[in-house]
């Protein structure tokens, strides 16, 4: 992979961190409906998102992450080093909101229970709270919903990818009927993305105006008819995802387009070069961005003196968010080395343990 095509992709995970925060923040009761335009667009992010997970996936275990320890140990931290601040944060920003202004979550724009919390709370740190569509949600922290299916698409790749026993399919068909129906309807999706890569990679890539083309019409499908697909109601017994077509006409055409964007990238290479530092650093934010903000604009709305509607307030919920996102989250990211650091001395420290009873 280029780093033009590095860059890019590191510029749409964090515009898809941005749409998802946005189109909460887009509430009427969190700010008045400023940015409604993009309340159409938050689950085709969360599809942007589950296509880049499967290209990530198969761009590293290609690079570096040949063994299940060395996959284990970086998706743990990767995702550790997040879920932990951002179960803390929803806690701490709940409570404060709830003892301020409660009628603001138990009467606000999205569902809040004040019911089987520690449950709640369990579930999410295991990421399993949203098998079988059961939903449990830590507080008023929506955007977990997510977590539970790249759990499984993690868990499900590295049974078939790593392990040569055939046994590898009943552990695989074990995983899938924990998951549920709902989970395994969009693992195709997240599936595109590892097909992507290796279709990129032995694709042609000389100079080409009609892939260019129809690199940009791709994206112009997705956001002009994306909105009107997900009108199409799809009701598969257990799968609790009436917009699953939509879902796969964003994520199709989501393919289509990063499939042809490097033919593309020759118009933008000198200014994605020119902003490498700034870029590959709000990228780095991403997984923060998509974990923190929810609990955060819903706090400072339960804060507010004045309506929501009122520009002084509206500038300080999204520039507050974005202020704690990029001085706490960022800290949270950089914790990600730390922890994938003490996990691979774990590791090692029980291969030697292992090794040394074996002698014996």
């Amino acid at each position: 992979m280029d780093k033009a095509q590095s860059l890019y992709l590191d510029c749409l995970r964090f515009a898809a961190a941005m749409v998802v925060f946005l189109s909460h923040a887009a509430s009427q009761k969190i700010s008045g409906g400023i940015f409604w335009q993009l309340k159409e667009y938050d689950q085709t992010a969360v599809m942007i998102f589950f296509v880049m997970s499967g290209f990530v996936i198969a761009f590293v275990t290609k690079e570096r992450e040949n063994t299940i320890a060395k996959y284990s140990v970086a998706r743990i931290s990767r995702l550790y080093s997040i879920v932990l601040p951002a179960l803390l944060l929803t806690y701490i920003a709940d409570s404060i909101g709830l003892a301020v202004n409660p009628d603001f979550y138990l009467g606000g724009p999205w569902s809040y229970s004040l019911d089987n919390q520690l449950l709640d709370y369990l579930m999410s740190f295991f990421l399993i709270n949203n098998i079988w569509g059961l939903y449990y949600t830590p507080g008023i922290n929506g955007p977990f919903w997510s977590l539970t299916f790249e759990f499984f698409y993690y868990l499900l790749f590295a049974t078939v990818f790593y392990y040569k026993s055939n046994v590898k399919y009943l552990v695989a068909l074990v995983l899938a009927l924990i998951a549920g129906p709902t989970i395994i309807a969009l693992l195709p999706i997240w599936l595109m993305g590892y097909w992507l890569f290796y279709s990129m990679e032995s694709a042609s890539r000389r100079a080409s105006n009609v892939k260019a083309f129809i690199c940009l019409m791709a994206m112009v499908f997705m956001v002009a008819g994306g909105p009107y697909v997900r009108e199409v109601k799809v009701h598969i017994p257990y799968v609790y995802r009436p917009e699953l077509l939509g879902d796969y006409f964003d994520a199709i055409l989501f393919t289509v387009h990063l499939y042809n964007a490097p033919y593309a990238l020759k118009f933008f290479h000198v200014l994605l070069m020119k902003f490498e530092k700034p870029i590959r650093w709000a990228a780095s934010l991403t997984f923060a961005l998509y974990l923190f903000h929810r609990p955060l604009i819903q706090l400072f709305g339960a804060l507010s003196p004045v309506p929501v509607d009122n520009w002084y307030y509206r500038l300080t919920m999204l520039f507050g968010t974005l202020f704690i996102i990029g001085t706490f989250g960022y800290w949270c990211e950089r914790q990600k080395v730390t922890l994938k650091t003490a996990l691979n001395k774990l590791v090692w420290t029980f291969n030697i343990s292992t090794n040394a009873k074996t002698k014996n």
